[in-house]
């Protein structure tokens, strides 16, 4: 009998979710809800009704003149049948994966190194200089490996004073993605080394201190202290960029040119050039639909590989 009793209980609280706990709950803090507001109405607003109108639009053929036609998941079905699709689909995983290992594994090398700087100013030094490519812009970011890579370029002329052949580097396919994923790195590797570094800092002094007693050397500390308790901060790290994997346009924008776009064309520059260029406005926000999709997919996928929400 009790036992009935306390499901019912238990039901009446999940079908009457407004009962009057959860009302004097709202009433005792409703300035925060009140403060919560203009935060609701802004992801209202700027994402999920654009995210809405986008689905609504993927289903329909956009005129320049007239009301838009109802066309079903004809735009889905010319985006799968595109080639351009599934090439920048390709280079945006290969190029998106490859900077996220290599800036991860630099990042936590680069991390413990300043880690081990004692001087404050140097270090602090360290951390201000790393920093700075990821404040800056694809354009001038890209502009200045342009600069560096071109034809006329700082490399190439250090080539052509040694008695060294000219390399077009941005014009050449066997080298782009490597170019573009070198420059992806060296501009966000600084941004993974201060997340890594705050990690550290956020280490209990005591294990440290543990460890000295027991002779540990530094090395032995990095391995079995360091590393293992920066494992939140990297499967945070891992999921930020698997969150951004498809979504590169900036840096395809400026540095991509004719020569080497079957290699480096990304599926935001596609997505860009169908909507905006050739202004196919379905097929563009299908596209856009299916990147979101695959995005939250991947996602999935990495946060289950890592185990993301396991307890530490």
């Amino acid at each position: 009998m009790k036992h009935m009793e306390v499901k019912k209980s238990i039901l009446s609280k999940f079908n009457n979710p407004f009962n009057k706990n959860t009302l004097r709950q709202i009433k005792k803090y409703k300035a925060i809800y009140f403060m919560m507001i203009p935060v609701v109405l802004y992801f209202v607003v700027f994402s999920y009704y654009p995210l809405i109108l986008g689905i609504i639009q993927s289903l329909q053929k956009n005129k320049l003149l007239g009301t838009p036609e109802f066309t079903g998941i004809s735009n889905y079905k010319e985006v799968l049948g595109d080639y351009q699709f599934h090439q920048a689909f390709q280079n945006s995983l290969t190029i998106g994966i490859g900077t996220q290992i290599i800036s991860i594994i630099l990042a936590l090398v680069l991390s413990l190194g300043i880690n081990e700087v004692r001087n404050k100013f140097a270090k602090a030094s360290m951390e201000t200089v790393t920093f700075i490519p990821y404040l800056l812009s694809w354009t001038v970011v890209g502009g200045m490996w342009v600069f560096v890579l071109s034809g006329n370029g700082l490399i190439n002329n250090i080539l052509s004073l040694i008695g060294g052949k000219s390399v077009q580097f941005l014009a050449e396919e066997r080298y782009a993605q490597l170019i573009f994923i070198l420059a992806d790195t060296w501009k966000s590797i600084g941004y993974y080394s201060i997340l890594l570094l705050a990690g550290i800092v956020s280490i209990s002094p005591n294990l440290f201190e543990a460890a000295q007693i027991d002779g540990a050397s530094r090395e032995k500390q990095i391995r079995k202290i360091i590393v293992p308790q920066l494992v939140p901060t990297l499967k945070v790290i891992i999921m930020l960029g698997t969150m951004g994997l498809l979504r590169n346009f900036d840096q395809v924008f400026v540095m991509g040119n004719v020569a080497i776009m079957d290699k480096v064309r990304s599926l935001l520059l596609y997505i860009y050039t169908e909507g905006i260029t050739q202004f196919k406005i379905g097929k563009a926000t299908a596209a856009a639909t299916m990147v979101l999709i695959a995005t939250l997919v991947l996602a999935s996928i990495v946060r289950k590989l890592i185990r993301y929400d396991d307890v530490y």
